[in-house]
Protein backbone atom coordinates (compact mmCIF):
# COMPACT_ATOMS: atom_id res chain seq x y z
CA UNK A 1 0.00 0.00 0.00
CA UNK A 2 1.48 3.31 -0.66
CA UNK A 3 2.32 5.33 2.00
CA UNK A 4 0.56 8.65 0.36
CA UNK A 5 -1.46 10.87 2.06
CA UNK A 6 -5.33 10.48 0.83
CA UNK A 7 -5.31 14.26 0.85
CA UNK A 8 -2.60 13.89 -2.07
CA UNK A 9 -6.11 12.73 -4.47
CA UNK A 10 -8.58 15.77 -3.31
CA UNK A 11 -9.22 17.48 -5.76
CA UNK A 12 -10.38 21.14 -5.30
CA UNK A 13 -12.89 23.08 -6.90
CA UNK A 14 -12.37 25.48 -10.02
CA UNK A 15 -10.79 27.47 -10.89
CA UNK A 16 -7.54 24.99 -11.15
CA UNK A 17 -4.70 27.01 -11.40
CA UNK A 18 -1.36 25.46 -12.36
CA UNK A 19 1.01 28.61 -12.57
CA UNK A 20 2.09 31.34 -10.17
CA UNK A 21 -1.31 32.79 -10.15
CA UNK A 22 -3.30 30.63 -7.63
CA UNK A 23 -6.39 30.52 -7.06
CA UNK A 24 -5.78 32.54 -3.95
CA UNK A 25 -4.31 35.49 -5.81
CA UNK A 26 -7.28 35.43 -8.08
CA UNK A 27 -9.42 36.34 -5.28
CA UNK A 28 -7.21 38.31 -3.22
CA UNK A 29 -6.91 40.69 -6.57
CA UNK A 30 -10.60 40.39 -7.16
CA UNK A 31 -11.78 41.49 -3.11
CA UNK A 32 -9.30 44.48 -3.32
CA UNK A 33 -11.29 45.57 -6.62
CA UNK A 34 -14.51 44.84 -5.06
CA UNK A 35 -13.30 47.09 -1.78
CA UNK A 36 -12.31 49.76 -4.14
CA UNK A 37 -15.81 49.54 -5.90
CA UNK A 38 -17.20 49.75 -2.16
CA UNK A 39 -15.17 52.21 -0.25
CA UNK A 40 -15.43 55.00 -3.39
CA UNK A 41 -19.37 53.96 -3.96
CA UNK A 42 -19.90 54.57 0.21
CA UNK A 43 -18.09 58.13 -0.25
CA UNK A 44 -20.13 59.34 -3.22
CA UNK A 45 -23.09 58.05 -0.92
CA UNK A 46 -22.23 59.39 2.32
CA UNK A 47 -24.16 62.86 2.02
CA UNK A 48 -27.29 61.42 1.19
CA UNK A 49 -29.71 60.60 3.96
CA UNK A 50 -32.08 57.23 2.92
CA UNK A 51 -34.37 57.96 3.21
CA UNK A 52 -34.58 61.71 2.90
CA UNK A 53 -37.06 63.81 5.27
CA UNK A 54 -39.42 64.55 1.85
CA UNK A 55 -39.47 60.41 1.51
CA UNK A 56 -40.22 59.88 5.02
CA UNK A 57 -43.22 62.35 4.91
CA UNK A 58 -44.58 61.10 1.65
CA UNK A 59 -44.00 57.60 1.79
CA UNK A 60 -46.51 55.77 4.23
CA UNK A 61 -44.22 52.11 3.46
CA UNK A 62 -41.23 54.07 5.19
CA UNK A 63 -42.65 54.47 8.68
CA UNK A 64 -40.65 52.07 10.65
CA UNK A 65 -36.77 52.61 8.96
CA UNK A 66 -33.52 54.24 10.09
CA UNK A 67 -32.81 57.65 8.62
CA UNK A 68 -29.31 57.06 8.11
CA UNK A 69 -26.76 58.42 5.24
CA UNK A 70 -26.71 55.83 2.08
CA UNK A 71 -23.07 55.66 2.14
CA UNK A 72 -23.11 53.89 5.27
CA UNK A 73 -26.06 51.70 4.60
CA UNK A 74 -23.56 50.09 2.25
CA UNK A 75 -20.45 49.87 4.52
CA UNK A 76 -22.95 48.17 6.89
CA UNK A 77 -24.09 45.85 4.49
CA UNK A 78 -20.75 45.09 3.16
CA UNK A 79 -19.56 44.38 6.49
CA UNK A 80 -22.23 42.15 7.69
CA UNK A 81 -22.51 40.09 4.06
CA UNK A 82 -18.54 39.27 4.44
CA UNK A 83 -18.74 38.41 7.99
CA UNK A 84 -21.94 36.27 7.65
CA UNK A 85 -19.63 34.27 4.31
CA UNK A 86 -16.74 34.12 6.20
CA UNK A 87 -18.32 32.98 9.28
CA UNK A 88 -20.28 29.79 7.87
CA UNK A 89 -16.96 28.98 5.76
CA UNK A 90 -15.11 28.73 9.00
CA UNK A 91 -18.10 26.46 10.41
CA UNK A 92 -18.42 24.64 7.48
CA UNK A 93 -14.40 23.97 7.87
CA UNK A 94 -14.47 23.01 11.34
CA UNK A 95 -17.61 20.42 11.78
CA UNK A 96 -17.08 18.97 7.56
CA UNK A 97 -14.10 17.38 7.26
CA UNK A 98 -13.61 17.80 3.62
CA UNK A 99 -15.06 20.78 3.18
CA UNK A 100 -12.29 23.37 1.72
CA UNK A 101 -11.66 26.63 3.97
CA UNK A 102 -11.11 29.88 1.38
CA UNK A 103 -11.84 33.15 3.37
CA UNK A 104 -10.70 35.15 0.80
CA UNK A 105 -13.17 33.02 -1.84
CA UNK A 106 -15.81 34.01 1.21
CA UNK A 107 -15.04 37.62 1.49
CA UNK A 108 -14.99 37.93 -2.36
CA UNK A 109 -18.71 36.31 -2.15
CA UNK A 110 -19.96 38.71 0.35
CA UNK A 111 -18.75 41.82 -0.95
CA UNK A 112 -20.74 40.45 -4.54
CA UNK A 113 -24.04 40.00 -2.48
CA UNK A 114 -23.49 43.45 -0.66
CA UNK A 115 -22.84 45.46 -3.65
CA UNK A 116 -25.81 44.04 -5.86
CA UNK A 117 -28.59 44.05 -3.10
CA UNK A 118 -30.66 47.26 -4.67
CA UNK A 119 -30.39 50.24 -2.06
CA UNK A 120 -31.67 53.60 -1.90
CA UNK A 121 -35.15 55.32 -2.70
CA UNK A 122 -35.88 56.74 -5.75
CA UNK A 123 -35.38 60.44 -6.43
CA UNK A 124 -39.47 60.07 -8.14
CA UNK A 125 -40.61 58.16 -4.30
CA UNK A 126 -44.31 58.90 -4.36
CA UNK A 127 -46.93 57.39 -1.93
CA UNK A 128 -48.30 55.06 -4.55
CA UNK A 129 -45.55 52.29 -5.29
CA UNK A 130 -46.20 48.25 -5.84
CA UNK A 131 -42.48 47.57 -4.82
CA UNK A 132 -41.83 47.25 -1.36
CA UNK A 133 -39.17 50.36 -0.99
CA UNK A 134 -38.82 50.04 3.13
CA UNK A 135 -36.66 46.94 1.76
CA UNK A 136 -33.85 49.22 0.14
CA UNK A 137 -32.92 50.75 3.83
CA UNK A 138 -32.07 50.26 6.74
CA UNK A 139 -32.94 47.89 8.88
CA UNK A 140 -34.32 45.79 6.48
CA UNK A 141 -31.33 45.97 3.82
CA UNK A 142 -29.58 44.76 6.43
CA UNK A 143 -31.59 41.37 7.22
CA UNK A 144 -31.93 40.93 3.77
CA UNK A 145 -28.37 41.36 2.70
CA UNK A 146 -27.05 38.15 5.72
CA UNK A 147 -30.25 36.14 4.73
CA UNK A 148 -29.10 36.17 1.08
CA UNK A 149 -25.56 35.49 2.40
CA UNK A 150 -26.61 32.92 4.32
CA UNK A 151 -28.39 31.34 1.52
CA UNK A 152 -25.94 31.91 -0.64
CA UNK A 153 -22.95 30.48 1.08
CA UNK A 154 -24.56 27.42 2.14
CA UNK A 155 -26.88 26.04 -0.54
CA UNK A 156 -25.09 27.41 -3.74
CA UNK A 157 -21.79 27.77 -2.50
CA UNK A 158 -21.00 24.98 -0.32
CA UNK A 159 -24.17 22.20 -0.91
CA UNK A 160 -24.36 22.75 -4.33
CA UNK A 161 -20.54 21.96 -4.81
CA UNK A 162 -20.68 18.79 -3.28
CA UNK A 163 -21.65 17.37 -6.59
CA UNK A 164 -18.38 19.06 -8.39
CA UNK A 165 -18.94 21.98 -10.87
CA UNK A 166 -21.58 24.63 -9.56
CA UNK A 167 -24.80 25.01 -11.91
CA UNK A 168 -25.40 28.46 -11.17
CA UNK A 169 -24.31 31.88 -9.92
CA UNK A 170 -24.39 31.63 -6.03
CA UNK A 171 -24.99 35.25 -5.24
CA UNK A 172 -27.50 35.82 -8.16
CA UNK A 173 -29.41 32.64 -7.55
CA UNK A 174 -29.93 33.36 -3.66
CA UNK A 175 -30.77 36.94 -4.34
CA UNK A 176 -33.56 35.80 -6.94
CA UNK A 177 -34.56 32.89 -4.30
CA UNK A 178 -34.82 36.07 -0.97
CA UNK A 179 -36.59 38.27 -3.30
CA UNK A 180 -39.35 35.60 -4.59
CA UNK A 181 -42.17 36.81 -2.55
CA UNK A 182 -41.23 40.52 -4.47
CA UNK A 183 -40.76 38.81 -8.01
CA UNK A 184 -44.63 39.49 -8.74
CA UNK A 185 -44.44 43.17 -8.39
CA UNK A 186 -40.98 43.08 -10.15
CA UNK A 187 -41.48 41.03 -13.03
CA UNK A 188 -45.44 41.92 -13.39
CA UNK A 189 -44.97 44.61 -16.51
CA UNK A 190 -49.06 45.75 -15.83
CA UNK A 191 -47.73 47.19 -12.19
CA UNK A 192 -45.02 48.77 -14.03
CA UNK A 193 -46.63 50.52 -16.67
CA UNK A 194 -49.66 52.15 -14.28
CA UNK A 195 -50.03 55.51 -13.18
CA UNK A 196 -48.63 56.32 -9.79
CA UNK A 197 -52.30 57.57 -8.81
CA UNK A 198 -53.04 53.47 -9.54
CA UNK A 199 -50.49 51.71 -7.67
CA UNK A 200 -47.55 51.67 -10.54
CA UNK A 201 -44.30 52.75 -11.37
CA UNK A 202 -45.26 54.89 -14.45
CA UNK A 203 -43.05 53.15 -16.59
CA UNK A 204 -42.81 53.99 -20.08
CA UNK A 205 -42.92 51.00 -22.11
CA UNK A 206 -39.24 49.94 -23.49
CA UNK A 207 -40.97 47.65 -26.43
CA UNK A 208 -41.90 51.07 -28.24
CA UNK A 209 -40.95 54.23 -29.49
CA UNK A 210 -38.74 55.62 -26.19
CA UNK A 211 -36.89 59.24 -26.04
CA UNK A 212 -35.29 60.86 -23.48
CA UNK A 213 -37.81 63.56 -22.88
CA UNK A 214 -41.06 63.73 -25.08
CA UNK A 215 -43.27 60.68 -24.95
CA UNK A 216 -43.81 59.25 -27.73
CA UNK A 217 -47.82 58.14 -28.60
CA UNK A 218 -48.79 56.19 -25.90
CA UNK A 219 -45.86 55.05 -24.93
CA UNK A 220 -46.22 54.99 -20.49
CA UNK A 221 -46.16 58.24 -18.63
CA UNK A 222 -43.47 60.22 -20.00
CA UNK A 223 -39.80 60.21 -21.38
CA UNK A 224 -37.74 57.05 -20.94
CA UNK A 225 -34.93 59.38 -20.43
CA UNK A 226 -36.81 61.47 -17.72
CA UNK A 227 -37.86 58.24 -15.98
CA UNK A 228 -34.60 57.37 -15.77
CA UNK A 229 -33.40 60.70 -14.02
CA UNK A 230 -36.67 60.07 -11.43
CA UNK A 231 -35.13 56.48 -10.46
CA UNK A 232 -30.82 57.72 -9.94
CA UNK A 233 -31.20 61.43 -9.53
CA UNK A 234 -30.18 62.34 -5.87
CA UNK A 235 -32.95 62.47 -4.04
CA UNK A 236 -31.55 65.07 -1.85
CA UNK A 237 -31.08 67.59 -4.37
CA UNK A 238 -34.37 69.83 -6.12
CA UNK A 239 -31.92 69.65 -8.85
CA UNK A 240 -33.25 66.82 -11.50
CA UNK A 241 -29.43 66.28 -12.89
CA UNK A 242 -27.90 65.11 -16.51
CA UNK A 243 -28.68 61.66 -17.77
CA UNK A 244 -25.62 61.13 -19.05
CA UNK A 245 -24.19 61.82 -15.96
CA UNK A 246 -26.35 60.08 -13.60
CA UNK A 247 -25.21 57.10 -16.16
CA UNK A 248 -21.79 57.02 -16.40
CA UNK A 249 -20.45 58.60 -13.09
CA UNK A 250 -23.17 58.17 -9.65
CA UNK A 251 -26.39 56.74 -9.71
CA UNK A 252 -28.63 56.89 -5.96
CA UNK A 253 -30.81 54.09 -6.02
CA UNK A 254 -30.53 49.95 -7.92
CA UNK A 255 -27.03 48.35 -7.25
CA UNK A 256 -24.28 49.63 -5.22
CA UNK A 257 -21.49 47.79 -7.09
CA UNK A 258 -23.00 49.76 -10.66
CA UNK A 259 -23.28 53.45 -9.16
CA UNK A 260 -20.56 54.58 -10.77
CA UNK A 261 -20.33 52.93 -14.24
CA UNK A 262 -16.73 54.44 -14.71
CA UNK A 263 -15.57 53.25 -11.86
CA UNK A 264 -16.71 49.72 -12.29
CA UNK A 265 -15.26 49.89 -15.98
CA UNK A 266 -11.36 51.23 -14.59
CA UNK A 267 -11.43 49.00 -11.85
CA UNK A 268 -12.84 46.04 -13.88
CA UNK A 269 -10.18 46.45 -17.02
CA UNK A 270 -6.81 47.09 -14.40
CA UNK A 271 -8.53 43.66 -12.61
CA UNK A 272 -8.51 42.11 -16.30
CA UNK A 273 -4.62 43.28 -17.06
CA UNK A 274 -3.37 42.36 -13.83
CA UNK A 275 -4.52 38.70 -14.45
CA UNK A 276 -5.43 38.43 -18.49
CA UNK A 277 -5.00 34.84 -18.54
CA UNK A 278 -7.08 33.66 -15.97
CA UNK A 279 -10.14 35.95 -15.53
CA UNK A 280 -12.83 34.95 -18.46
CA UNK A 281 -12.81 38.83 -20.15
CA UNK A 282 -14.18 37.26 -22.98
CA UNK A 283 -17.64 37.01 -21.28
CA UNK A 284 -17.26 39.95 -20.36
CA UNK A 285 -15.96 42.04 -23.92
CA UNK A 286 -19.03 39.88 -25.95
CA UNK A 287 -21.56 40.29 -23.09
CA UNK A 288 -21.41 44.33 -23.78
CA UNK A 289 -21.12 44.29 -27.15
CA UNK A 290 -24.31 42.17 -27.86
CA UNK A 291 -26.36 44.10 -25.44
CA UNK A 292 -24.89 47.60 -27.45
CA UNK A 293 -26.01 45.30 -30.37
CA UNK A 294 -29.28 44.68 -28.91
CA UNK A 295 -29.87 47.99 -28.32
CA UNK A 296 -29.31 49.67 -31.62
CA UNK A 297 -31.72 46.82 -32.71
CA UNK A 298 -34.22 47.66 -30.71
CA UNK A 299 -33.90 51.44 -31.20
CA UNK A 300 -34.00 50.50 -35.11
CA UNK A 301 -37.76 48.40 -34.44
CA UNK A 302 -39.60 50.84 -32.50
CA UNK A 303 -37.83 53.65 -34.10
CA UNK A 304 -36.75 55.24 -31.03
CA UNK A 305 -36.48 59.31 -30.96
CA UNK A 306 -32.43 58.89 -30.36
CA UNK A 307 -30.38 55.72 -29.77
CA UNK A 308 -28.70 57.32 -27.00
CA UNK A 309 -31.23 56.92 -24.77
CA UNK A 310 -31.76 52.70 -24.77
CA UNK A 311 -28.22 52.47 -25.66
CA UNK A 312 -27.47 54.44 -22.06
CA UNK A 313 -29.87 52.34 -19.80
CA UNK A 314 -28.85 49.11 -20.99
CA UNK A 315 -25.21 49.65 -20.85
CA UNK A 316 -24.76 51.43 -17.24
CA UNK A 317 -28.15 50.32 -15.48
CA UNK A 318 -26.12 49.29 -12.41
CA UNK A 319 -27.09 45.48 -12.64
CA UNK A 320 -25.76 45.36 -16.39
CA UNK A 321 -22.29 47.19 -15.86
CA UNK A 322 -21.47 45.33 -12.56
CA UNK A 323 -22.77 41.48 -13.43
CA UNK A 324 -20.63 42.02 -16.58
CA UNK A 325 -17.34 42.52 -14.99
CA UNK A 326 -17.95 40.65 -11.83
CA UNK A 327 -20.94 38.00 -11.78
CA UNK A 328 -20.73 36.84 -15.60
CA UNK A 329 -17.46 35.96 -14.91
CA UNK A 330 -17.72 33.83 -12.18
CA UNK A 331 -14.70 30.91 -12.81
CA UNK A 332 -17.42 27.78 -11.34
CA UNK A 333 -20.07 28.73 -13.50
CA UNK A 334 -19.22 29.88 -16.85
CA UNK A 335 -17.64 27.95 -19.71
CA UNK A 336 -13.95 26.79 -19.58
CA UNK A 337 -13.02 26.96 -23.77
CA UNK A 338 -12.57 30.94 -25.00
CA UNK A 339 -15.38 29.72 -27.86
CA UNK A 340 -17.93 28.70 -25.15
CA UNK A 341 -17.00 32.13 -22.89
CA UNK A 342 -18.03 34.30 -26.19
CA UNK A 343 -20.89 32.31 -27.03
CA UNK A 344 -22.04 32.52 -22.58
CA UNK A 345 -22.05 36.60 -23.29
CA UNK A 346 -23.65 36.87 -26.02
CA UNK A 347 -26.17 34.87 -24.85
CA UNK A 348 -26.15 37.03 -21.99
CA UNK A 349 -26.35 39.82 -23.48
CA UNK A 350 -29.36 38.90 -26.10
CA UNK A 351 -31.69 37.72 -23.10
CA UNK A 352 -30.74 40.92 -20.52
CA UNK A 353 -32.18 43.02 -23.50
CA UNK A 354 -34.96 40.71 -24.16
CA UNK A 355 -35.98 40.39 -20.45
CA UNK A 356 -35.55 44.18 -19.90
CA UNK A 357 -37.44 45.09 -22.63
CA UNK A 358 -40.73 43.10 -22.91
CA UNK A 359 -40.91 42.20 -18.96
CA UNK A 360 -39.89 46.11 -18.52
CA UNK A 361 -37.40 44.75 -15.22
CA UNK A 362 -34.62 46.94 -14.88
CA UNK A 363 -32.49 44.16 -13.02
CA UNK A 364 -32.95 41.30 -15.98
CA UNK A 365 -29.50 40.82 -16.23
CA UNK A 366 -29.42 38.55 -13.29
CA UNK A 367 -32.51 36.46 -14.36
CA UNK A 368 -30.65 36.05 -17.77
CA UNK A 369 -27.52 34.98 -15.96
CA UNK A 370 -29.51 32.17 -14.40
CA UNK A 371 -30.39 30.98 -17.45
CA UNK A 372 -27.18 31.25 -19.47
CA UNK A 373 -25.38 29.40 -16.36
CA UNK A 374 -27.95 26.42 -16.86
CA UNK A 375 -27.08 25.89 -20.65
CA UNK A 376 -22.91 25.72 -19.24
CA UNK A 377 -23.16 21.96 -19.20
CA UNK A 378 -24.32 22.01 -22.89
CA UNK A 379 -22.15 24.81 -24.33
CA UNK A 380 -19.10 23.07 -22.63
CA UNK A 381 -19.76 20.15 -25.04
CA UNK A 382 -18.91 22.49 -28.00
CA UNK A 383 -15.56 21.71 -29.03
CA UNK A 384 -13.58 23.95 -31.98
CA UNK A 385 -10.56 23.19 -31.84
CA UNK A 386 -7.51 23.42 -34.59
CA UNK A 387 -6.79 20.27 -36.40
CA UNK A 388 -4.33 18.31 -34.54
CA UNK A 389 -0.50 19.34 -35.22
CA UNK A 390 -1.36 22.50 -36.64
CA UNK A 391 0.06 25.45 -35.18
Amino acid sequence: MSNESSNELVVNPAPHITSTMSKTRIMQYTFAALLVITIVTSILWISVSCPTDSQLDSYPTLSNVWQMPLGLILLFNALIAMGVAVGIDVLFNKVVSDSELNIWSSAVFGLIVALSYSLGVPAMAMGADPIPVANFTAPNAFLFVALIALIGQVVFKKVQGIGGRKLVNPAAAAKLLILLPMLGSMLLPSEHFASFEAGGLAMPRLAGPIAATEIIGSNGGGGFGDYLIGCFANPSSMEAGNLNSLMLFNKFHGWPGGASSLLVIIVGIALFALGYKYFKWKVTASYFVSIAIMSVLMSTIYADADLLTRLLFTLFIGSSIFLGFFMATDPATTPFSGTGQLIFGVGLGILTVLIQTYMNFFGGSILALIIMNLTVPFIDRIRIGKPFGRK
